[in-house]
């Protein structure tokens, strides 16, 4: 025995889609803090540049200043600054003192705060000022250098101030905190106000939303996109093209049961009558009749169901939709086709003929659509015709077309009902000749899918002199492509 699947396990859960609403907010709100991220380092190096620009314009001058004193006397007898100098580099209440070191050429300390870090790997430019970072102390500081300088014995020396950086770091930090927090109280309002626009921007689709779930399900008229934006109006135009295809196709059905329905109902009713009759009979021979017309009625039945199939295969074939790209020989299908009939006009007593040059006729098609077109041709020209006239199958070329055409010595159509012989169980008055009168309906059908054409040529030609009967041909596009009949 097996046990039964739990409600857990036998149904799916729905698939939860994601919104349209939070697609865009998502494209529109990380690509925003990246960017927001990368706003902030590039803020981070702009705020030290900043900050360090007037600092290190103060302790050059400050470099300067040291050498110029330096310079005026000779370091074998030690460095005394001046009053001026001293007061420069102590700076003021608000300012740190400037720290400073003057070491010779091989780095050995000549005057000055020894615990100055040295200038790692210097080099001997002259007039060249370089700033780097270091600590002293555990604090951090900020140094320059300069060599190039010579006391009044001609002795160079290195030149090295230093500052902390405390004050530096403090102007950076206000400099970010000046410019970040704009953006830190904007950039959640910008998000707050786009998601507030993008709600009012798709408020469309909503209305549309609600429109379509208010529609009646027999209601299939087109939606109207007046006040509709315009990156909505191809969504709305697929859409009525949809429902425009739909109703048609809901039409066509609706037609064919009607059709049906009326058609079958005589000769649903021949059979019945023929039915009762035959069991109300005793004599062998009178039963035997109404059994035969039971055949005969259920054959005209089978005949015109697969007519009603066929008319509505051939109706639902979408227009918009390219042909089928089947390389078709009309020479050879028209042949085949003629010589499957061939047995029932022997049995009319019709002569039923096929011509043709010897010759390729490419087109594209349906090989069983263009085969049932031709099977219906040539069977309303056999019903039509009397015994022992002609009917005449020819497949030719004709330019850029390729023409099939079927030719009877029947009593022809009159040409003011030429066009109306298309129509669905419509038959010309005064012909007994039994059919459903949908044979030249499906042709019509047929003939459209392919963008082939339906004329009436007059019925005599140098090959045929009968002038009497009718003449149909319907041309198709030639198929361009060279290709060889084997």
């Amino acid at each position: 025995m097996f046990d039964n699947p739990s409600p857990a396990h036998g149904r799916r859960r729905p698939r939860r889609h994601p919104t349209l609403l939070g697609r865009i907010l998502l494209w529109m709100i990380v690509p925003l803090f990246v960017l927001w991220s990368i706003g902030i380092v590039i803020t981070y190096f702009i705020s030290l540049n900043i900050a360090n620009s007037p600092y290190d314009k103060t302790l050059t001058s400050h470099l300067r200043l040291l050498r110029h004193e330096v310079e005026q006397q000779r370091l074998t007898a030690g460095v005394t600054l001046s009053e001026s100098a001293r007061t420069v580099l102590s700076g003021n209440g608000d300012e740190a003192p400037t720290t400073w070191q003057i070491l010779d050429a091989n780095g050995h300390l000549m005057a000055g705060n020894p615990n100055v870090p040295t200038p790692e790997n210097w080099t001997y430019d002259i007039d060249q000022i370089r700033f780097r970072n270091a600590t002293l102390d555990h604090q951090s500081i900020r140094l320059a250098y300069l060599w190039g300088g010579r006391d009044r014995d001609g002795t160079g020396f290195l030149t090295v101030v230093a500052e902390p950086a405390q004050a530096r770091a403090t102007l950076q930090q206000e400099i970010l905190t000046g410019m970040l927090t704009p953006q830190l109280i904007i950039l959640p309002l910008a998000a707050m106000l786009a998601g507030l626009g993008l709600t009012q921007g798709l408020e469309p689709l909503s209305l549309l939303q609600e429109h379509m779930r208010r529609r009646k399900p027999s209601d299939l008229s087109p939606i109207r996109d007046d006040l509709a934006p315009a990156e909505i109006v191809p969504l709305i135009d697929a859409m009525n093209n949809v429902l425009q295809r739909l109703s048609a196709s809901i039409e066509s059905q609706r037609r064919f049961v009607a059709n049906a329905a009326h058609q079958l109902k005589t000769p649903l009713a021949g059979i019945r009558t023929q039915c009762e009759i035959a069991l109300r009979e005793r004599e062998p021979s009178r039963m035997r009749d109404s059994l035969q017309q039971l055949i005969t009625g259920s054959q005209r039945a089978t005949r015109l169901v697969n007519q009603l199939l066929l008319l509505a295969r051939a109706e639902s074939l979408d227009p918009n939709q390219s042909r089928t790209t089947e390389q078709l020989d009309l020479y050879a299908l028209a042949e085949d086709c003629t010589g499957e009939w061939v047995a029932t006009a022997l049995a009319r007593g019709i002569d039923l003929g096929f011509e043709s040059p010897d010759e390729p006729l490419p087109v594209f098609g349906n090989r069983t659509m263009i085969h049932e077109l031709l099977n219906n041709l040539i069977d309303n020209a056999l019903l039509y015709t009397p015994a022992g006239g002609q009917v005449t199958v020819r497949a030719l070329p004709d330019g850029d077309r390729v023409c099939l055409e079927v030719q009877d010595t029947g009593p022809g159509i009159p040409p003011d009902e030429q066009s109306r012989v298309f129509d669905r169980f419509y038959r010309i008055l005064g012909h007994e000749a039994e059919g459903s009168g949908l044979g030249l309906a499906i042709v019509r059908e047929v003939a459209e899918h392919h963008q082939a054409t339906i004329d009436f040529p007059p019925p005599g030609n140098h090959h045929d002199p009968v002038s009497a009967g009718t003449r149909l041909r319907v041309s198709f596009p030639r198929d361009n492509v060279p290709r060889t009949r084997t």
